[in-house]
């Protein structure tokens, strides 16, 4: 029997507060937290697979008690791992200087470590926006791997569709020109390889596992996409999930699928994230067709944690971003 590829899974456990300050609304400050409600859908979601998750926390909610019980929920699932996705969740971190980007990491790295009682290995940047000034951080704090890089075909299409759905006005708003790359982030891999940077004089490595896209096409297959789809036409979004998952074991692309919280939230649950993909879907729909595709992962490849994925998978050892096949 053909030993299965390894794949990894995880979540940008982004709180209600990040997406409505993400769309412009003046009140997303005093907003209430979905922390409890999401968490505890994952978990159950999860645990019936037995699958273990990447969860990338936002140092801004590892101060408020309820939101660190929510995330210490986790606890209950076989196995996870705790990663670093910045303090503030600005989108925008490479309009920041270098003490800026080292706060918003390592405030978060510190909170991690007091509440959650692990040290983070792994970062992912808000909005995929991870500036050579990040890397080098990551590196001197003996990071062994980055998340980063979203290596799709629609970025410039994806970016337009949230600056159409959302109110970022003046400085924001061109901040928010940057956000997922532009066709440049084509020319990543699609599969976890190596990066080195120079820190302090050295050149230092660091691993890069980028959001896997469908290969070739490079169009998203993310849970947030897909259940987008599964909106329009469940039987289209099966189809289309199925067939990546095929290609990724055909081209040997160990895939590294990504969570949001809405991917389990139904319309009834927050009409203030209306706006989101795949937000208008009722719930118990939304949630049978989230474990039917996670069912699916879980069948079809290893699933682990991201800091396992990078121990047990080979990378390319390119010192810098290569165009690649897939």
């Amino acid at each position: 029997m053909t030993q299965a590829l390894i794949g990894s899974l995880s979540m940008d456990l982004d709180n209600k507060w990040a997406y409505l300050r993400a769309a412009g609304r003046e009140d997303w400050e005093s907003t209430s937290s979905y922390l409890p409600m999401v968490t505890q859908r994952v978990v159950e979601t999860l645990g019936e697979l037995n699958l273990p998750l990447t969860v990338f926390l936002v140092g801004r909610d590892l101060n408020v008690d309820s939101d660190v019980q929510a995330i210490q929920t986790f606890d209950q699932l076989s196995s996870w791992e705790a990663a670093n996705h910045s303090l503030n969740h600005l989108p925008w971190m490479h309009t920041m200087s270098e003490p800026e980007i080292e706060s918003e990491v390592m405030t978060t790295h510190d909170r991690i470590v007091s509440t959650i009682g692990t040290r983070p290995v792994g970062f992912r940047g808000p909005g995929f926006s991870c500036p050579t000034e990040v890397l080098r951080v990551l590196i001197r704090n003996q990071y062994t791997y980055d998340a980063s890089i979203f290596p799709t075909s629609v970025a410039p299409l994806a970016r337009a569709v949230f600056l159409a759905r959302t109110n970022l006005k003046g400085d924001q708003r061109e901040k928010a020109k940057k956000l997922y790359g532009g066709f440049d982030s084509m020319r990543n891999p699609n599969r976890p390889f190596l990066r080195q940077e120079e820190v302090d004089g050295v050149v230092r490595p660091l691993q890069e596992i980028p959001v896997t896209t469908l290969p070739f096409l490079r169009a998203p297959i993310h849970f947030s996409y897909v259940t987008f789809l599964a909106s329009f036409s469940v039987m289209a979004a099966k189809m289309y999930f199925t067939s990546s998952l095929q290609l990724c074991r055909l081209t040997g692309t160990s895939p590294s699928l990504l969570l949001h919280p809405p991917d389990f939230l139904g319309c009834e649950d927050d009409s203030d994230m209306a706006y989101f993909p795949g937000m208008k879907m009722k719930r118990e729909k939304k949630l049978s067709f989230m474990r039917w595709a996670l069912k699916k992962f879980a069948r079809d490849f290893d699933v682990r944690t991201m800091l396992d994925q990078t121990q047990t998978l080979a990378t390319t050892h390119a010192p810098v971003p290569q165009p690649a096949t897939t």
